[in-house]
């Protein structure tokens, strides 16, 4: 049985939040041992530097911790940084989108920094969920309150670059980050 995607419930818990949903959204519920989530939540908190961090120290540690936790289950996990994240055709978000696939990405906004969970890729729109509840949204997002299982929020295909480039200046390039999480048959 799926379950609906869930919000953060403080401020700091965004990575550990975004990363369950996105393995919410590939694998039923009786697929996921208790273990796991309680794993994502201890490396989440325990590489927590300070509260002003918004919950994303240790994404990277969480994405080696579900590669190797994972791996028999069929999970590929694949984390970027830096000069790695990027958009555009080709693109490693893209492929792993069209194979299904689902990813975590760090955003940068006037909320401070966070992570969402992309879910779907049509040539229209993509799709993703916000776990920050209640977030102000730019007029080329448009929020979508009839899809718990998928996404929150869509952005037209045709204005993803702009707002991305909007969202990441200023940031430095090292603060970029992506998980992409993939099924892979076995």
């Amino acid at each position: 049985m799926k379950t609906p995607l869930s919000y953060q419930v403080t401020p700091n818990d965004s990575a550990p939040v975004a990363i369950i949903n996105a393995l919410s959204n590939l694998y039923e519920r009786e697929e996921l041992d208790s273990y796991l989530i309680e794993g994502i939540y201890t490396l989440s908190y325990n590489l927590l530097v300070s509260k002003e961090s918004n919950g994303t120290e240790g994404i990277c540690h969480i994405s080696r911790f579900l590669e190797r936790e994972m791996k028999e289950r069929g999970l590929a996990v694949k984390y970027l940084c830096s000069h790695e994240v990027f958009l555009g055709p080709g693109c490693s978000l893209y492929r792993t989108l069209d194979n299904g696939g689902k990813a975590v990405a760090k955003i940068f906004s006037k909320d401070g920094v966070r992570y969402i969970t992309i879910t779907s890729l049509t040539n229209d729109y993509l799709y993703y969920f916000d776990p920050y509840y209640g977030t102000e949204c730019g007029e080329d997002i448009e929020i979508l309150t009839h899809m718990p299982f998928l996404a929150n929020k869509r952005i037209k295909m045709s204005n993803l670059s702009q707002v991305a480039s909007d969202h990441v200046k200023g940031i430095k390039q090292e603060e970029k980050e992506l998980v992409l999480f993939e099924r892979v048959k076995q």
